[in-house]
């Protein structure tokens, strides 16, 4: 999907301005970044777990961003998951590798505000999976959300998951709240 992205970025004259590709030993995906201006960048992100892909409008022009992203969405419609399709695909599934998917999947399509129906969904897969890579995905995925809602949450994980990789993906993820000033 990146390439049709850079398509519509380069239609709207959006020069690329970073880009990494995947890096498995570092559990990261492919990142693209077009600067739509000096003040606002789009950018594409792909899981190196799923396959999936999100892109954001970030910076210091938060009007110009939402503008970005409706464009986005308009131009990118029929690409777009729909958000009762996401809480169905973790409510529902039972399949750890499917589910682990599926927390991506979610982490980058949430609704930006506070919804208690994906809260409640992650917070399930985050503590009460049996698998602790669905718990460790649960919690990488929750930094992509961003709700304030979840720092109590990985607060408890950080200190009393059985395992230390999920702890140590609650602090880094904690980190990344705290420099995002939530």
């Amino acid at each position: 999907m990146a390439d049709e992205i850079n398509e519509l970025a380069q239609s709207y004259g959006w020069p690329v301005v970073y880009e990494a590709d995947r890096d498995f030993d570092k559990a990261k995906g492919r990142e693209v970044n077009w600067g739509v201006t000096k003040q606002v960048v789009l950018g594409y992100l792909e899981s190196h777990i799923s396959n999936d892909c999100c892109i954001v409008a970030v910076g210091h022009d938060p009007e110009l961003a939402e503008r970005v992203m409706r464009q986005m969405d308009d131009d990118l419609q029929d690409e777009i998951e729909d958000v009762s399709d996401l809480l169905r695909a973790i409510t529902s599934e039972d399949n750890p590798q499917r589910l682990a998917q599926a927390l991506v999947r979610v982490g980058f399509g949430a609704p930006r505000d506070f919804d208690q129906e994906f809260f409640e969904a992650f917070r399930k897969a985050a503590r009460q999976n049996d698998e602790y890579r669905v718990r460790d995905i649960a919690v990488s995925s929750i930094a992509y959300v961003e709700w304030r809602e979840f720092k109590p949450l990985l607060i408890e994980i950080k200190a009393d998951d059985p395992e230390e990789q999920v702890r140590a993906r609650a602090a880094i993820v904690l980190r990344a709240y705290e420099a995002a000033g939530m």
